[in-house]
């Protein structure tokens, strides 16, 4: 869970990574050789951008009681 904007900052940071990832994956794979590789990669994305969400639907006040 972030708790804070620094901890927002690495996880957006990590995501833009995992994608950059993908996109370079997608250029020397084959395609069933990148479907395998990038199912975990995706799902890692959208859990972090779930908790990206989740803490930027938080008021300050909630982001100061973590």
């Amino acid at each position: 869970m972030i708790k804070n904007d620094e901890q927002l900052e690495k996880a957006k940071e990590a995501v833009r990574n995992l994608e950059v990832i993908l996109e370079k994956a997608r250029k020397v794979h084959s395609p069933s050789e990148y479907k395998a590789m990038s199912e975990p990669i995706l799902l890692e994305i959208q859990q972090r951008d779930n908790e990206i969400i989740r803490y930027l639907s938080l008021t300050e006040s909630e982001v100061a009681a973590l």
